[in-house]
């Protein structure tokens, strides 16, 4: 097994080079992993993984889940078991963008854990392929706009790889170089989400895919998430989906936007970016979700991912706490946390304890 530094992405990043699924011991994956939660990005070259493996690996570093499986658990109180069955038996109950989403949902999955496809065009019936059925991806985060996004992503390239890219962006760099007065202004920020399709995948007119992208990777209208957060690593950085910014607390949209526009010309900048050109099908990917952004340029036609969204929960000794500098927000994200538990949506979730609450109000 071999690392290096991924050229780009300030002080993140690393390539790993020679590694054998069928050989990998446990103790060299979770080393890979706990290297990966301190460079932010890490990308696996040309592998031999079966997606059985992709799965029974990334299930080491913790749970697979989605908010939007929370959401229509905690909706309809039933089981995604039971939300299928309705669907099957055309249960009237079932509202027609959550029955389009469920559609949508079978369809891109893969039946491997929670693995779906990320895969371009449509079914005869219209039903997109993937959650992304066309065209680039601006830069985004996965579930912006969400106090329990998923703080972790794998993508695994299996057919038409060659000619399209993954990119990152990473804002810590950025972000430690500000000047004190300024990080502590970004510190107190709230950001404001809204859903801007065009901003994310420009052109896309499929209503059925517009549903789908918006319960999948969209923001809850109006939410509202602090500007920096901690990785799952201890690491500070900004929380920005590009795509989906839309305003800051208590300020005008004419300051909010000043804000974003310094945002954009820091951190998007080449010493903090990495486009992953792909040489060949069987790259791995892993990136944090929570202080790195990524997008999606170059050719989608004939072009299948797998991908997996999951936490570190394995690799971190006690409760996940994002929010530490906001106290009413970190509560709000415990009890939305705790949700995801009793929903068995974060099952191996480190919970948190009655010490993690206190320490809100510190």
């Amino acid at each position: 097994m071999k690392v290096s530094k991924i050229p780009g992405l300030g002080r993140f990043g690393i390539f790993v080079d020679d590694v054998d699924f069928d050989h990998l011991t446990d103790e060299e994956w979770m080393e890979i992993g706990r290297l990966h939660i301190k460079n932010l990005v890490t990308i696996i070259r040309n592998t031999n993984a079966t997606l059985e493996q992709f799965n029974q690996r990334i299930n080491q570093f913790g749970t697979q889940r989605l908010n939007l499986t929370n959401i229509l658990i905690t909706k309809y109180k039933k089981t995604m078991i039971e939300l299928y069955q309705m669907l099957e038996q055309d249960d009237p109950v079932l509202e027609q963008s959550d029955r389009d989403m469920l559609i949508s949902a079978k369809n891109i999955a893969l039946h491997i854990g929670s693995m779906h496809k990320v895969e371009d065009g449509f079914t005869e019936q219209g039903i997109p392929n993937g959650p992304f059925p066309e065209g680039e991806l601006g830069w985004h985060s996965n579930e912006p706009g969400h106090l329990t996004s998923v703080p972790g992503v794998a993508l695994y390239g299996r057919r038409g790889m060659v000619g399209s890219a993954t990119g990152f962006c990473t804002t810590v760099d950025w972000y430690e170089q500000q000047s004190e007065s300024f990080r502590s202004e970004l510190d107190e920020m709230i950001v404001i989400h809204q859903f801007t399709p065009d901003k994310f995948l420009k052109g896309l007119k499929s209503k059925i895919a517009l549903n789908m992208l918006y319960q999948t990777s969209g923001p809850v209208q109006g939410s509202e998430v602090p500007m920096v957060i901690q990785s799952p690593g201890g690491i500070r950085g900004l929380h920005y989906s590009y795509t989906s910014v839309f305003g800051i607390k208590g300020m005008s949209q004419k300051e909010s936007q000043r804000i974003f526009d310094i945002i954009d010309q820091g951190i998007f900048q080449d010493q903090f970016l990495y486009d992953h050109w792909y040489q060949q099908d069987h790259d791995m990917l892993l990136f944090d979700n929570s202080i790195t952004t990524h997008r999606r340029i170059g050719k989608a036609e004939n072009r299948m991912a797998a991908r997996l969204t999951f936490d570190y929960t394995k690799l971190q000794k006690g409760f996940y706490q994002p929010y530490m500098n906001h106290g009413k927000i970190a509560r709000q994200y415990i009890q939305e946390i705790k949700q995801q538990i009793n929903n068995g949506n974060a099952a191996d979730f480190h919970a948190p304890t009655m010490i993690d609450y206190l320490r809100t109000f510190l």
